[in-house]
């Protein structure tokens, strides 16, 4: 199941900001402006984004006719084919607007909307909205909210007020309640702190993750399809470029998702087998098996990291507790992943032993599909391989990390394409 816009939500009156009479310099920058036509100071370019419009930047007159006088397109739906980039679209908008009016072409009529809702249009969003359909849907490109709003309210419709329209959000599909199993608990808690952003959602928990891995993707859905509705849906992202983020609206029994109390985490560490659900929900999430060579020879080792490290040290003393060696480490962040995660430092708890990662690979219940491929092989290796046996079972190694690049290089691919063909759909 996909969805165009996972922020999106549909409000009873949808208030539309008003278009300014004047764009200023400081506010809207279009790149150096012709001095036969305005002034000679500088304008900043745009951002932009390359479009199947090919349109050049700054717009001429006669490009500016054709879009919105000829074809009668809205100024938002241009600003779109120039592929202008602005935090809030309403400054997209308000670009071209600045232009028509700096090009001397005259703006429509504001009431010309009003005019095309005839009887027969107006009788089809009555029947929409009876639907169940929101205001901005029914809308669309080529009316306002706000017009449709006052459309149906002249015809006495009784509309929905905000608390109403969430809560139709939140119910038009169904949620089940959480099992209640204690072990699945555990592990959704620890893959939750390792890798999802957890929020309420009116009265529905959502829980957001996103990753360029097909594996973490197919994990996602499988752990939470059977719950409630799940999105995926691509965007841009700035370490891969592309990537796919999911969403999963989920019922309210999910809100101990929310749970930070130390208390909770206590339990979770008081039986070993809820310990270990946990720690393989964080692997799944944010673990690793990897070959250390050492000479000529080398072994797997397993460790799980985050940026959380009193979440790491409690961890680390519960591993301690049951006679593993393990060590707390830190990594220092670059610079362009700090500006995404906001932290100085990566820690890493690491296990090194070879009985010791065997021993703990074999008390996870992993379900993340490419940890479980690491596990099988990691395990395979013994204490002391013979030169072929480790070449063997390295080869192996190596040709599952290729599969497992290869994938994700297609997903990105994948993602990129689908959000290009997303933008030329919002402008047809």
């Amino acid at each position: 199941m996909s969805r165009p816009d996972p922020d999106s939500s549909s409000t009873t009156e949808v208030q539309e900001a008003p278009v300014p009479s004047e764009v200023h310099s400081k506010e809207v920058t279009a790149g150096p402006v012709d001095p036969k036509e305005g002034s000679h100071r500088e304008r900043k370019q745009p951002e932009r984004v390359q479009t199947e419009a090919n349109l050049t930047w700054p717009p001429t007159k006669e490009d500016l006719e054709r879009l919105y006088v000829k074809e009668r397109l809205s100024a938002m739906k241009i600003a779109k084919l120039y592929g202008l980039k602005y935090p809030n679209p309403k400054s997209s908008e308000a670009m071209i607007l600045y232009h028509l009016k700096h090009k001397g072409i005259a703006r429509r009529d504001p009431a010309e909307h009003n005019r095309k809702a005839t009887k027969e249009v107006v009788d089809a969003w009555v029947k929409r909205y009876e639907g169940g359909e929101s205001l901005k849907q029914i809308a669309g490109d080529e009316f306002s909210p706000v017009t449709v709003f006052h459309h149906l309210r002249k015809r006495g419709m009784k509309l929905r007020d905000k608390v109403e329209e969430v809560i139709r959000l939140n119910t038009v599909h169904k949620k089940t309640p959480f099992s209640g199993d204690p072990l699945e608990r555990a592990y959704l808690l620890g893959f939750a702190r390792g890798d999802l952003w957890v929020t309420t959602h009116g009265r529905a928990v959502r829980a957001r993750g996103g990753s360029t891995h097909p594996a973490f993707i197919r994990l996602f859905r499988n752990l939470f399809e059977h719950y409630g509705p799940v999105y995926i849906y691509p965007k841009e992202a700035k370490l891969t470029g592309y990537e796919w983020s999911m969403d999963a609206d989920l019922d309210d029994s999910f809100r101990f998702l929310l749970d930070r109390d130390p208390n909770t985490f206590q339990g979770i560490l008081t039986r070993e087998q809820t310990f270990f659900s946990y720690l393989a929900g964080i692997f799944d999430a944010e673990g690793s098996v990897h070959y250390h060579r050492k000479g000529g020879g080398g072994a797997f080792e397993s460790s799980v990291t985050n940026m959380d490290i009193e979440l790491l040290r409690v961890l680390l003393r519960q591993l301690e507790a049951l006679g593993y060696h393990a060590k707390l480490e830190s990594t220092p962040h670059s610079k362009d992943k700090t500006k995404v995660r906001g932290a100085d430092y990566i820690w890493r708890i690491q296990v090194w032993r070879y009985k010791e990662v065997k021993g703990i690979l074999n008390r996870l219940p992993l379900r993340h599909s490419e940890k479980v491929a690491k596990r099988e092989i990691a395990l395979t290796l013994p204490t002391w391989p013979s030169p072929d046996v480790r070449r063997q079972v390295l080869s192996r190694w190596e040709e599952l990390l290729d599969r497992i690049e290869y994938d994700v290089q297609e997903s990105i691919k994948e993602a990129k394409n689908a959000l290009a063909k997303k933008s030329v759909a919002s402008l047809s």
